[in-house]
């Protein structure tokens, strides 16, 4: 005790007038970082910046190594055998995606799907999904006595990637009424090229559209889960604060219902930030992404192999993918804390401010009749595509790195390359689609022409 009291505490103002007279700069505004969300990050932090205890929103150890398993262009025994080699190899759940019909019992033979965590996104074209696994999904799994298998058929998702209803909102809604949980897909929003602050008002809104619906036909005290799936990208604070954010949201989102449900949130890395030249940062990409993930407070996560969706998946690509996450948990332990970012004054003032400004914008779009209403104008569609041409212009100007792509190209790579697993575009539908996009693709384009 007698040391520390050698050292008086220093005020925010002391340090602040430090820094000023060490850089001899007139004020401490100049070293003010704006986000592109106009969101300001100051140059320290100290304790007087922290305005209230850690949330224990957060206080959960634990989270599930998820093998993402590819499902178009593979077989029905290659799906199958892919699941097995994953789970063998040390993943705790499996994410699929299937957007046609498929013999799903010769997909999921000899998988023992109770004891796992089972993320299968899917389209109203893969119904009979839920009919043969409906004990299994209805179920809680017997150690952890939570709910461990997530069915996904997310009728707002569906919508953006498809740019249509399938029948309409009315009858696509009604899907909602077989799921015992509420299942919301905000992928696209990263994959497409929002920013932070967008993407959690636009995934808040897609929430709320269901929670409304549900209030409506006062069905929402019957919904004890609410599954989000999302994308996390190489802004390695950034997304760890967006992860906080989220579940703040949320859980006020609740309230306002008054109603509480467990949040599951599942992470992915993202496919914006990755290309095929020189293909192998992408392994460094999706490292940081899923730390992110981690500190966030996802209790699910999937790392795509670093060289999907560009080549047909090996062994060894998704064997990387799986390890990588093996390594974070088993060897670096960051499963032994609950929650190992609480208290930092950088990240907990990012979380505060990420959730007023994300909240407003949340509001903006309920006075406009809300998240469907602005995607069926088209409104969402352009203010993400604006996002995304302005941060593509930074890398086109070299005021950010993709590492191999824009600075430092690997000169060994001649080959132009076609992904394997190309995203279904849709034509001349009713609304304009969400298209997943990379930022690599317009110097992959400019190689081309070389």
């Amino acid at each position: 005790m007698k040391l520390f009291s050698e050292f008086p505490p220093v005020s925010a103002k002391e340090w602040e007038d430090k820094i000023i007279k060490d850089l001899k700069i007139p004020s401490i505004d100049e070293l003010y970082w704006h986000t592109p969300e106009n969101i300001s990050i100051c140059p320290f932090y100290h304790p007087e910046h922290l305005s209230s205890k850690p949330n224990p929103l957060f206080y959960h150890t634990d989270w599930d190594i998820v093998q993402y398993v590819p499902t178009a262009h593979h077989s029905e025994e290659e799906i199958n055998e892919h699941i097995i080699k994953s789970l063998n190899g040390g993943a705790s759940g499996i994410y699929l995606e299937f957007y046609q019909k498929k013999n799903f019992s010769e997909i999921f033979n000899n998988i023992s799907l109770p004891h796992i965590y089972t993320n299968l996104q899917i389209s109203f074209d893969a119904l009979d999904l839920i009919s043969q696994l409906s004990d299994i999904y209805l179920s809680q799994n017997e150690f952890t006595h939570q709910k461990n298998c997530y069915i996904n058929i997310d009728p707002i998702y569906l919508l953006e990637k498809f740019g249509e209803w399938h029948h309409t909102q009315q009858n696509d809604f009604e899907i909602l009424h077989q799921l015992n949980h509420i299942p919301v897909n905000a992928t696209l929003y990263k994959e497409s090229g929002a920013n932070v602050v967008q993407e959690l008002a636009f995934t808040l809104a897609h929430l709320n559209e269901y929670l409304y619906y549900l209030e409506q036909k006062n069905q929402i005290k019957k919904y004890q889960y609410i599954h989000i799936h999302l994308s996390v990208g190489n802004s390695f604070f950034t997304e760890i604060a967006k992860l906080r954010a989220l579940r703040i949201l949320i859980h006020h989102l609740l309230n306002e219902y008054k109603h509480s449900a467990h949040i599951h949130i599942h992470a992915q890395t993202t496919l914006l930030n990755k290309s095929y030249l020189d293909i192998h940062n992408n392994i460094i990409r999706t490292t940081t992404e899923a730390i992110s993930a981690i500190l966030g407070g996802a209790n699910s996560i999937s790392i795509f192999p670093f060289d999907f969706p560009f080549h047909k998946i090996s062994d060894f690509s998704m064997r990387i993918a799986r390890n990588q996450l093996l390594i974070m948990k088993e060897e670096s332990y960051f499963n032994k804390t609950s929650d190992i970012s609480a208290g930092n004054f950088y990240l907990e003032n990012y979380t505060k401010q990420l959730v007023n400004t994300a909240y407003q914008k949340f509001l903006e779009i309920e006075k406009q009749n809300g998240l469907i209403s602005l995607l069926e104008q088209n409104i969402i569609q352009k203010e993400i595509e604006e996002s995304f041409q302005q941060q593509l212009q930074k890398y086109i100007e070299n005021k950010e790195i993709l590492t191999g792509v824009n600075k430092y190209p690997n000169p060994k790579d001649s080959e132009v390359i076609k992904e394997f697993y190309s995203p279904y575009i849709p034509h001349h539908t009713p609304i304009i689609p969400l298209l997943p996009k990379r930022w690599a693709s317009y110097f992959e384009h400019q190689k081309q022409k070389v």
